[in-house]
C-alpha cells in the first residue's frame, strides 16, 4: 500500500470469505494500482480465521481494518468503507476478484480525462473464460403483475473476445462487486442503498445484475454523471463459495426476488430501457437505447472549465426546484434591530415550504423574547435558545443538527434577503452534481461575491430589491467557480454534510471557519460556486459591533488559529500568498477533517429550548 497521499481507495467488504479474500489481496500486490492507494477491509463478524489473517496484514501496513461486531450487510459494509475513504476515486471490490495485469489504468484513465464520468468498470470473467460483466443493460420485461424493470449483463456467458465485449461503452448500469466511484459523485447521490444486495457471496444466476451496483448506476445516471464500461480493464470472479447459504431456499429466493422488486419500484417509468422484452420473450432494442461507443477525451480540462456545458444535470428535477425543501439556519446575537430586518425579508420571501431555524447564542437586548414569538406565531419557524454563547460555529452547527431540508442554508443575521433568493441557490446547486457548496453575490463582503457596485442606497435599502431583480435577469443561470466562499450565507449541500460534518468549532467566536470549511469541501471533492443571479444585502459585522468586539484584532487571532490547524508558517501575515495546493496536496481524511454535529437530544451542549408554532 502506497504510503503516499491516496489517489484510489480500495474498499473490500466480507464475512468468512477468507479463501476468496486471500486471493483478491494477494493479487492487489502483485497487480497495484497505477496511482498511490491505500485499501480498505471492512470485516463483518467473521467467525472463520478471517480476523487473525487481517490484523497481520494490518500489522504490515498493508491495509486498513474495520472490524464490524454486527453483520449490517454487504452494501451498509461497503458505505462504511467509503466513509474513511482518504482519495478522489473509490473502487469497491468483492471477495474473489482477482486483478489482470494493469487493470487499474483505462479506470483511472476514464476518471481523470472526463469530468462527466463518476462510475467505471472492466471486464469481469469467469475462470472458464466465459464473460461474466462487461456492463449493464436496462431491459422492461412483462410479468403476471405488470412490467418490470431489470439489470443484465451484457454479453454474459459468451466468450470474453466476442468483438461487442472489446470496445468500451457508455451504460446505464455497472456491477457492484468490482466498480470505480468518484468519490463526489458517490457520495452526491449518498453511497449504495443499504437495503439491497445484502448477502455476502450468494451465488447469482448467469446474467443477472448485482442489485446494488445497478442501483447506485441509475442514481448516479438521474444526477447527471455517466457510466462507462471499459474493456482494457480485467478481471476474474472466482466461484469460490464459502459463506454458509440460507438452508432455506424459499427465503433465499424471496430475498432476491425483494431485490428485484425494488429495483422495479425505484425505477420503472423513470429510466429509459435498453431492450423491451414481449410477452413471447422476443428481445427488441428500445428506440431510446442508451448504450453507446465511449471514447476518453483527448483533452483534460481544468475544473474551473467544467460548468453545465460540459456536465449537465439531465434529472427532471434539475431545473424544477419547487419540489426540494430546504433548512435556512440562522444564528443570532444581540444586534436586535437587523435580526427584525433579516426576519421580516426571510418571511416575505422564503416559501412556506422552507424551515426557518433561527439559533440563539444567549442575547441579551430582548432578541430571545422577539424570536419566541415569532416562532410561536410562524409554523415555518423554530426557535433554538443556547444557554451560553457557543461561537459561530457551535451555534451555526446546533441548527444545522435540527435541519432537516434537502439542503442547509447558514445565514447572518444581519442580512436583507431578496425575491427568489434560494431558488437561485438551490437551481445552481442541483444542475451542477459537483458543487458542495453555493454563495450568492453581495454589496459587503471580501472577495469574489462583493460587487464592485451597486446602485441603491446600502443604508435606507432604496431601490434594493429592483437592482436584485436586474441581477437576477441578467445574470441568470451564470456560476463562478472559485476556492472560497464566504459564510454570511452559504448553501451545503446535504451529500457534503454527510461527508465533512459541521463547522470547527476551534474558530470559536467568529471568523476562518468558512475558509476551513471550503478547504475540506474540496479535499473531499466539491467543488464551490458563486450564484451570480442571487443578490442579498449585506450589512456586516453586527454581531460583533453588537458585542464590542475589536474586529481587527477578532482577525489575527483566528488567522493564527488557522494557520496552527493547517500547519502554516506561524510567521505568515494576514493576508500574505498562501500555497493552497500544498494543503489540497494531503487528500481528504476523514479523521482529521470531519466534525461531528451535536446531538439535540443532549442536555449538556448549551440548548436550553426549542420553540415552535406548536409549542
Amino acid at each position: 500500500m502506497s504510503a503516499q497521499t491516496p489517489i484510489l481507495s480500495i474498499v473490500v467488504a466480507s464475512h468468512n470469505q477468507l479463501n476468496s479474500l486471500k486471493f483478491t489481496l494477494l493479487t492487489l500486490r502483485d497487480q497495484p494500482p497505477c496511482v498511490p492507494h491505500e485499501v480498505i477491509v471492512i470485516d463483518c463478524d467473521s467467525q472463520d480465521d478471517t480476523v487473525q489473517f487481517l490484523a497481520a496484514q494490518a500489522e504490515k501496513g498493508h491495509l486498513r481494518v474495520v472490524n464490524e461486531l454486527a453483520v449490517h450487510g454487504r452494501t451498509a459494509a461497503r458505505n462504511h468503507g467509503a466513509k474513511i475513504a482518504q482519495g478522489r476515486y473509490i473502487m469497491f471490490l468483492d471477495p474473489g476478484i482477482v486483478m489482470g495485469p494493469h487493470w487499474s489504468d483505462s479506470l483511472i484513465e476514464t476518471l481523470d480525462h472526463d469530468p462527466m464520468v463518476g462510475a467505471v468498470a472492466g471486464k469481469v470473467i469467469l475462470p472458464d473464460g466465459l464473460i461474466d460483466h462487461a456492463g449493464l443493460a436496462v431491459l422492461n420485461m412483462p410479468t403476471e403483475k405488470g412490467s418490470r424493470l431489470v439489470g443484465r449483463s451484457i454479453h454474459a456467458g459468451q466468450r470474453a473476445d466476442i468483438q461487442g465485449s472489446m470496445r468500451s461503452l457508455n451504460v446505464q448500469g455497472l456491477a457492484g462487486e468490482a466498480i470505480m466511484v468518484r468519490a463526489a459523485a458517490f457520495f452526491a447521490v449518498g453511497g449504495f442503498d443499504d437495503g439491497l444486495g445484502r448477502e455476502f457471496g450468494r451465488s447469482k444466476p448467469m446474467a443477472e445484475a448485482e442489485p446494488s451496483g445497478l442501483d447506485l448506476s441509475l442514481r448516479l445516471g438521474e444526477r447527471g454523471w455517466t457510466r462507462v464500461y471499459r474493456n482494457a480493464s480485467i478481471m476474474t470472479r472466482l466461484r469460490v463459495n464459502e459463506v454458509e447459504t440460507n438452508p432455506d431456499e424459499v427465503a433465499a429466493m424471496r430475498t432476491a426476488a425483494d431485490d428485484q422488486t425494488l429495483i422495479a419500484a425505484n425505477w420503472l417509468g423513470k429510466v429509459r430501457p435498453d431492450y423491451n422484452i414481449s410477452n413471447d420473450g422476443r428481445v427488441s432494442p428500445a428506440e431510446t437505447g442508451y448504450i453507446r461507443p465511449y471514447l476518453v477525451p483527448g483533452i483534460t480540462f481544468p475544473a474551473q472549465y467544467f460548468g453545465e456545458r460540459l456536465h449537465p444535470d439531465n434529472s427532471t428535477s434539475a431545473g424544477d426546484v419547487s419540489a426540494i425543501k430546504v433548512s435556512v439556519v440562522v444564528l443570532t446575537y444581540n444586534a436586535l434591530d437587523y435580526t427584525r430586518q433579516c426576519v421580516d425579508s426571510l418571511l416575505q420571501f422564503t416559501d412556506a415550504r422552507h424551515e426557518l431555524i433561527f439559533v440563539d447564542n444567549a442575547s441579551t437586548d430582548g432578541t430571545v423574547e422577539y424570536l419566541t414569538e415569532i416562532a410561536a406565531q410562524c409554523d415555518q419557524v423554530q426557535f433554538i435558545a443556547n444557554d451560553t454563547n457557543l461561537g459561530f460555529a457551535a451555534g451555526n452547527n446546533v441548527g444545522m443538527a435540527a435541519a432537516t431540508g434537502r439542503h442547509v442554508i447558514l445565514l447572518n443575521s444581519d442580512v436583507v434577503v431578496t425575491k427568489g433568493w434560494v431558488e437561485s441557490l438551490v437551481r445552481t446547486a442541483e444542475t451542477h452534481p459537483r458543487a458542495g457548496l453555493v454563495g450568492p453575490v453581495t454589496n459587503n463582503i471580501s472577495g469574489l461575491q462583493k460587487l464592485s457596485d451597486v446602485v441603491y442606497d446600502e443604508d435606507s435599502l432604496e431601490g434594493m430589491h429592483k437592482f436584485a431583480a436586474d441581477q437576477a435577469v441578467q445574470h441568470q443561470g451564470r456560476v463562478d467557480h472559485t476556492l472560497r466562499l464566504t459564510g454570511f450565507c452559504l448553501l451545503i449541500k446535504r451529500e457534503l454534510l454527510s461527508r465533512v460534518g459541521g463547522l470547527a468549532e476551534v474558530f470559536g467566536q467568529g471568523n476562518f471557519e468558512d475558509n476551513d470549511y471550503c478547504l475540506r469541501a474540496h479535499l473531499a471533492g466539491f467543488e464551490c460556486l458563486i450564484a451570480r443571479d442571487c443578490f442579498i444585502h449585506h450589512y456586516g459585522s453586527r454581531s460583533f459591533v453588537a458585542a464590542n468586539v475589536d474586529y481587527v484584532a477578532q482577525i489575527h487571532k483566528q488567522w493564527d488559529i488557522f494557520k496552527k490547524k493547517w500547519g502554516l508558517p506561524a510567521a505568515t501575515p494576514y493576508n500574505a500568498p498562501v500555497d493552497l495546493t500544498r494543503l489540497l496536496d494531503c487528500g481528504f481524511q476523514p479523521a482529521k477533517h470531519f466534525e461531528p454535529l451535536p446531538d439535540r437530544n443532549r442536555k449538556d451542549q448549551g440548548v436550553r429550548e426549542t420553540i415552535t408554532a406548536e409549542g
